[in-house]
């Protein structure tokens, strides 16, 4: 598995991802998600929340 990468292209701020993230690791900033690798699990079977939920397919897996 991959980490999760957000394409800032596509991300609208809709704050969806945010909602979904178990260990609190994205934020908003200059109105795009932006993860804190520091927190995120990364490319563990424990989430993948934020990848499912956006509507805007602006995150995806990259390994």
């Amino acid at each position: 598995m991959g980490i999760p990468v957000i394409e800032q292209e596509r991300c609208t701020g809709c704050r969806e991802c945010i909602s979904v993230c178990e260990p609190n690791a994205i934020e908003i900033v200059n109105e795009k998600a932006v993860i804190d690798y520091g927190r995120c699990y990364g490319d563990t079977e424990r989430c993948r929340a934020c990848i499912e939920i956006c509507p805007q397919d602006a995150i995806f897996e990259m390994d």
